[in-house]
């Protein structure tokens, strides 16, 4: 056998053994302690931690969705991930912040479309109790009348209210985007299960630097949501981009959440378009600025190729990896789980 070292992002520590062939989910399992995990193929990045010390093996089966840059820097899979020698781990999340998932059904209240590519879902939790999860997680809804399921980021802050906010982008060959808008009417009742993932909203004082594509800014409207219920006063600058002009949605709510906010700079990006007022023409990853990287905490929430061009972005910057947080989302014909804010399918 081999020994693991867990160390969480509180500092809390938890030494496990782990058997041969045994990947190293499997085995903090065995031991009692809960991981964050979702697909569990090495495809959405929910188990996703660093190896400090120590030497590891993937199953030579497994597909694994960590760059080779990541993989070289020591970033790994626990769920499709061996120990080939004693381990030292770190869990970019802090261990009492796991919130366990849950089977839940929610009846859609409204259906609101935001802009040519994006509708607003509104739904009430059926049952007394409101969904716990921490804003900027995401939970897994079926899709009606089939066996899909399909993965979006709660756009609400937490709390008493069992009101879930979703955005969904539409796209001509989506399971989702098709029920949508075809058939979707309040009074319909979906099933759920989280809520899920680790990119969430960290305690701090340092400040929040967000960079979101297209849907991938409704985790950060929860975030946003969330500091202006608790009158957290962080400085923060939001980078959010979309790719036409038709797809621009948000923009009012929010200059609005900006405006409640001590220190909110935003910036927003539309890839194809021509220069006009108070928009960048040009990708969202252009907003990115070198002095706010350093010293910031850093939310990313997009496609992969923005995600990924980002990290390698405010990494150049001096932004150390233990700052950054992405959530990466591709659309359900490439992958089948989705990671992220949302399928958009």
């Amino acid at each position: 056998m081999t020994t693991i070292m867990l160390t969480f992002a509180d500092g809390d520590s938890v030494r496990i053994a782990s058997r041969s062939g045994e990947n190293i989910l499997a085995a903090a399992r065995r031991a009692g302690i809960p991981l964050s995990s979702d697909c569990e193929v090495g495809d959405c990045q929910t188990c996703r931690a660093t190896c400090v010390a120590g030497k590891v093996e993937y199953d030579e089966l497994s597909s694994i969705s960590l760059s080779r840059e990541e993989v070289e820097g020591g970033e790994i899979l626990p769920c499709v991930t061996m120990a080939a020698s004693d381990l030292e781990l770190r869990i970019p999340y802090e261990r009492t912040k796991l919130v366990p998932v849950k089977q839940f059904s929610v009846k859609v209240e409204e259906i609101k479309r935001l802009s040519g590519s994006v509708v607003a879902v509104t739904a009430r939790m059926l049952g007394l109790a409101p969904l716990r999860f921490l804003p900027g997680q995401y939970v897994h809804l079926q899709v009606p009348g089939t066996a899909e399921w399909r993965s979006y980021s709660m756009a609400n802050a937490p709390g008493e209210d069992r009101i879930l906010e979703f955005y969904v982008r539409l796209l001509d060959d989506g399971v989702m985007s098709r029920y949508l808008t075809e058939r979707a009417a309040p009074g319909d009742v979906l099933s759920g299960r989280g809520p899920q993932g680790i990119f969430y909203l960290r305690s701090g004082v340092r400040p929040l630097l967000m960079v979101a594509g297209g849907t991938g800014v409704a985790p950060m409207v929860s975030m946003l949501r969330q500091m202006i219920a608790s009158g957290e006063h962080r400085p923060v600058t939001l980078c959010f981009g979309v790719t036409e002009a038709s797809d621009l949605f948000l923009v009012e709510e929010l200059t609005a959440m900006a405006c409640s906010l001590p220190e909110c700079d935003l910036r927003i990006a539309i890839a194809r378009a021509s220069p006009r007022a108070g928009f960048h023409a040009g990708f969202v990853t252009d907003l990115i600025a070198d002095e706010k990287a350093a010293n910031s905490d850093i939310y990313l929430c997009g496609p992969p190729a923005m995600t990924d061009r980002a990290r390698a972005m405010v990494t150049e910057f001096g932004a150390v990896a233990s700052s950054i947080f992405s959530e990466r989302f591709v659309p359900s014909a490439v992958s089948g789980l989705q990671a992220s804010t949302s399928a958009n399918v």
